[in-house]
């Protein structure tokens, strides 16, 4: 399990672009080959004056063993370009720490999500209940809540004009967006049926999902 981890390509770290994806990707690494820990946890006192046991040596240098190892996997999954700002720092948590600070802050996630929702999303054909998922991710994924704006902004990127104007017509949430979408589903789905197997005239039913009218 662990040699399988270390052997997934993590494409090197380049800029905001791609840091959300790399950020989790190098989480799983760190994590399957026992690391992690060191991001997160204190490491142990130093040793003291007088003489100590050996588990409390012990447990120092498996430590700084894990911390070289985490600090390694983190700065070899830099690309060329960004490495030199980060190889400085001489313990992991701290090289990740700048790593986040650079990257893992609400502004700048915010960029990417915003383009990436207003430039891509109406235009990749992926199913509407797909792109409303990934909207809704993107936003989660920046820690920023929709207001009001934003969610007619993205409800005018994904939905057509009859769903906005439903939306718009009270305080909008993604609640609000799933149930709207959920019905233009429904329909879409009932019209596709009628057209590919007709229509009881009279149930109005598609006859794909039958009825008892001609029976």
């Amino acid at each position: 399990m662990a040699a399988a981890a270390t052997n997934v390509n993590i494409k090197p770290l380049n800029g905001a672009e791609g840091y959300l994806r790399w950020k989790e990707s190098m989480l799983l690494r760190l994590h399957t080959v026992g690391v992690a820990h060191v991001l997160s946890d204190d490491p142990p006192p130093p040793a003291g004056v007088e003489e100590e046991d050996g588990d409390a040596a012990a447990r120092r240098r498996m430590w700084a063993r894990d911390d070289a190892v985490c600090r390694g996997h983190i700065l070899a999954a830099l690309s060329d370009r960004i490495f030199p700002d980060y190889v400085r720092h001489r313990t992991a948590r701290d090289a990740w720490d700048a790593v986040a600070r650079t990257y893992d802050n609400a502004d700048a996630a915010s960029a990417v999500a915003q383009r990436m929702l207003y430039d891509d999303l109406a235009l990749d054909g992926a199913p509407l209940l797909e792109r409303i998922a990934r909207a809704e991710a993107l936003n989660a994924a920046t820690r920023v809540t929709l207001s009001l704006s934003d969610a007619e902004l993205l409800c005018q990127t994904v939905l057509p004009a009859n769903a906005v104007a439903a939306i718009r017509s009270g305080a909008a949430t993604m609640r609000d967006v799933w149930r709207v979408v959920r019905i233009m589903e429904a329909q879409r789905i009932r019209r596709e049926d009628e057209a590919l197997h007709g229509k009881c005239r009279k149930c109005g039913r598609s006859r794909y999902h039958g009825c008892n009218c001609m029976r």
